[in-house]
């Protein structure tokens, strides 16, 4: 079976033993299509053409990769993880069912939404799909909820970081519905900010998640020696803090709480990395650069926390007209998602039972999708080639995500060959 007709199969039903599956892959396609693509095409009109973007295209970009990537990649893996790590019973085919049809038909149709007269009826479809992906980040939410009910004995920091990133998910997704229905119809929600979407969605759920992860995949990864427990709870404590704060700023539209939840973000960082402390393990390698992956998206987020400071002090210092683009993306494609792909590189083939195959290709995305997270910081200074360099980036990243999604193809397409 070739790879195209493999993505088909894969992308409409659960395969056996792995009901991750269609997510993670429709996770891929979503960064490929309307996600890592589309914010190259605007990123190079802006920065290197001088043009203007409509801001529909931008919504397509952001609702791609927060929902589409990294929501959809982050729900699937959870349904392999999430019972093993609460030492739980793994979901019944029925729940798969359901939240692939409710989450994946939701991403799709809410991207659709903004596609305006493309499309008929494209305000009615977005508005549908951003009701299917409420209740599916609600009801997985719900079920996490009930896998921490279940867990035997005390709950560990890697527990509550699970169980907050799924309600920072679900609110996230009832946001969304609430923005739609403030588009379509006006009224009191009309005031609600996109940006309110994707404060929870993005600091709260993904970071979440992926920091709970860490506390068990990443210390084996990097061989690092586990922080106490009071350690992981006081990281725990301050990061919902400042992700807290990040959501009531976005809500308020307030410049001095802006600023607090800034302070309180590059906080909550510098205990990640007192906490966490990646540089004490020894020099790891698997013959892939996964683990490089995973420390990469490590530095991205001291990064990010260096920006986040800079925009606290702007009452007092001069800030960059595109800083909080560039602390954005430090956090968004350096971090987040150097640390998926960091994980995934390991998990999507060891989920079922092989190594990755093409690593070399993999390496090569690595090291793309580095260099352009590294060249997006660039916008930072206003010269004209550095713009240019900066709107570059979006093409490697674009590229870099390429190679990485084929060599996990590669990977999947040839334990789905031996199976079938």
């Amino acid at each position: 079976m070739n790879a195209v007709a493999f993505v088909r199969r894969v992308a409409v039903r659960p395969e056996g033993g792995a009901p991750w599956l269609p997510f993670v892959v429709t996770a891929l396609l979503s960064t490929l299509t309307l996600g890592a693509l589309t914010g190259a095409l605007d990123l190079w009109s802006l920065r290197v053409l001088g043009r203007a973007v409509p801001i529909d295209h931008h919504r397509v970009h952001g609702l791609a990769q927060s929902f589409g990537f990294v929501g959809l990649f982050t729900v699937g893996v959870s349904l392999h993880l999430a019972p093993r790590l609460f030492g739980a019973e793994l979901p019944s085919l029925a729940r798969v069912r359901a939240l692939q049809v409710s989450s994946i038909g939701g991403v799709v149709l809410t991207i659709v939404g903004r596609f305006g007269p493309l499309v008929p009826a494209s305000a009615e479809l977005g508005l549908l799909g951003s009701a299917l992906l409420a209740v599916a980040l609600t009801s997985w939410a719900h079920w996490v909820w009930r896998l921490w009910r279940e867990t035997r004995g005390v709950h560990g920091p890697l527990h509550h970081f699970l169980l907050a990133g799924a309600l920072w998910f679900a609110l996230g997704g009832v946001t969304l519905l609430a923005w739609h229905l403030g588009q379509r119809w006006g009224g009191p929600l009309v005031h609600v900010p996109l940006e309110a979407v994707y404060a929870p969605v993005l600091f709260g759920g993904a970071a979440s998640w992926l920091l709970g992860v860490f506390l068990r995949a990443g210390l084996s990864t990097l061989r690092l020696p586990a922080a106490s427990r009071q350690t992981q709870l006081a990281l725990f404590g301050t990061w919902q803090v400042a992700v807290a704060t990040v959501v009531t700023a976005r809500w308020l539209s307030c410049t001095a709480l802006d600023s607090a939840a800034s302070l309180l973000l590059f906080f909550a960082v510098a205990v990640g990395a007192w906490a966490l402390r990646p540089w004490r393990g020894p020099s790891a390698s698997d013959g892939t650069l996964r683990p490089r992956s995973v420390q990469l998206g490590l530095a991205f987020a001291a990064l990010f926390g260096a920006l986040e400071l800079w925009n606290a002090l702007g009452v007092v210092v001069w800030t960059p007209p595109l800083l909080r683009d560039a602390s954005r993306h430090a956090f968004t494609l350096g971090c987040v998602t150097m640390l998926i792909t960091g994980f995934a590189g390991r998990m999507v083939p060891g989920f079922l039972g092989h190594a990755l195959r093409w690593p070399r290709v993999y390496d090569l995305g690595v090291m793309t999708l580095a260099l352009s997270a590294a060249a997006r910081m660039l916008e930072l200074a206003a010269t004209r080639a550095t713009q240019s360099l900066a709107g570059a980036s979006g093409g490697f990243a674009f590229n870099g995500m390429t190679l990485i999604s084929a060599a996990l193809f590669k990977s999947l397409q040839a334990q789905h060959g031996r199976v079938h």
